[in-house]
């Protein structure tokens, strides 16, 4: 089960923004931290309160046009992609795709397609080799994502340490706020 709205999505033409480009004045003061924070979502979550992952697709696919322009993949190159909802205390938080390269599978990586209901951002912050490139944001159209009738805030950044790197999309979903002050320091 994907929660994206595809037809929305294609006729859609949002551009991603580096977060240092953005007046940050018109994000909501609740969901900035959770935008420009460097640390691990996941470990923020799980300070707040009970975390769940609920895994609505992972397989191989072609990835879309932008998704392939950010990680510079050539037209037919396959990914992992991998969707999913993050849930604290049975309340969503988080709607994540993430794109993973098969070139990226490689040393601790290769065991990516097999981690189930666990989160990805518990597996990738283990490294210390991990680069991550600059985070962009967007403000995502009400309607986008589907149980959701606001416009989100998302943000994405690519994880490199293998490849061409991991590609992880996240779009906040507004209860996210309440988890703001649960979470500590972001």
């Amino acid at each position: 089960m994907n929660l994206l709205d595809f037809k929305k999505i294609k006729q859609l033409d949002y551009q991603w923004h580096s977060i240092n480009q953005v007046r940050r004045t018109s994000i909501p003061k609740d969901i900035l931290p959770w935008l420009i924070t460097r640390f691990s979502i996941t470990a923020k979550l799980r300070q707040a309160g009970q975390l769940r992952v609920d895994v609505l697709e992972d397989s191989w696919q072609t990835p879309t046009p932008r998704e392939q322009l950010r990680l510079r993949l050539k037209s037919r190159e396959t990914a992992r992609v991998r969707t999913v909802v993050l849930y604290l205390d049975n309340e969503p938080m988080l709607y994540a795709r993430s794109i993973i390269p098969a070139r990226s599978m490689k040393g601790s990586w290769r065991f990516l397609p097999y981690l189930g209901n666990q989160p990805l951002g518990g597996y990738v912050y283990k490294s210390r080799a991990l680069r991550r490139s600059t985070t962009e944001v967007v403000k995502l159209p009400a309607g986008l994502i589907q149980n959701s009738n606001e416009a989100l805030w998302a943000r994405r950044s690519v994880f490199i340490e293998y490849g061409p790197g991991i590609l992880v999309n996240e779009a906040f979903y507004p209860a996210i706020s309440r988890a703001t002050k649960m979470a500590g320091q972001l």
